[in-house]
């Protein structure tokens, strides 16, 4: 294969919204896409739209482990959690080998979907409660792209854990979290005219919202059982606001916070960024 590590990040770009369209772009084999309906279920976008989105991440990414002392290398071993149709491990792929890569999902059927388009990386299912496949120490990057906006409190407990248990000291781990912002969208969804029925579930709760955002400002998770289809029930996955205040008082013996960005102009999610002592 055609050596892509000293590609600059802007040709990279270029390249991946060609691949789209062209499996094979300057010499380079790209994994292919799984359908636009599924790729919309998984991020909220699909083909270009979703590779712009998630390419300002990836540079973030890149921008923090480099300023962390982790800067991203062929060798570093870096677990994408929750990597649903592998949008993250193709961009990564430029800067990390292959074998370096690994995505887990509670979802059979997407990491189908990345072995049948040739995703790159190590792919494993896991179960909504259960342990990462990993040793201790391992891994010098996690990603969670909105993953922990899904996750009900004894969930994100538990997986907050095991990110700190596969986490070698110095770990940058980056993820995004629905802030205040969720649920003043929630209360704004017409439930008369809702646009989706991801939309129309949310709506349901509008009526709750002072009592959420009073949870929030104390500090609580709020959490709406909206569910999620096949592998997803209610008690294991639904929408989740979690304040900073939060993560400060609960991952404090876990993690380092090193920046939160919460700006609608970057993200629609907040974003975190955190480092493992």
């Amino acid at each position: 294969m055609k050596s892509i590590k000293h590609i600059s990040d802007d040709k990279w770009l270029k390249m991946l919204l060609r691949s789209v369209k062209e499996r094979t772009v300057d010499g380079i084999r790209f994994p292919g896409f799984p359908d636009d309906s599924i790729q919309s279920q998984f991020v909220g976008s699909s083909n270009e739209a979703a590779l712009r989105e998630g390419f300002q991440f990836y540079k973030l990414v890149k921008g923090y482990a480099s300023a962390l002392g982790m800067p991203l290398g062929r060798s570093t071993k870096m677990l994408d959690f929750g990597c649903g149709w592998g949008r993250y491990l193709r961009i990564f792929s430029k800067d990390i080998a292959a074998e370096n890569l690994y995505g887990v999902d509670i979802d059979p059927t997407i990491l189908e979907e990345c072995r049948k388009n040739d995703v790159p990386g190590k792919l494993e299912l896991i179960t909504p409660d259960g342990k990462l496949p990993y040793p201790d120490n391992y891994f010098d990057c996690v990603i969670a792209y909105s993953v922990f906006t899904h996750l009900p409190e004894h969930i994100h407990k538990l997986w907050v854990n095991e990110i700190a248990r596969i986490a070698k000291p110095g770990c940058v781990f980056v993820l995004t979290l629905e802030s205040l912002r969720f649920l003043e969208f929630v209360e704004n969804i017409d439930s008369a005219n809702p646009p989706s029925d991801w939309h129309a579930g949310l709506s349901r709760f509008a009526s709750d919202i002072p009592a959420f955002r009073r949870s929030y400002s104390e500090g609580k998770c709020v959490y709406l059982p909206t569910g999620g289809g096949d592998y997803r029930a209610t008690d294991v996955y639904g929408d989740a606001v979690v304040p900073l205040k939060y993560v400060e008082q609960s991952w404090d013996k876990l993690f380092n916070i090193i920046d939160y960005i919460d700006n609608p102009k970057r993200f629609w999610q907040a974003v975190l960024v955190v480092q493992r002592p």
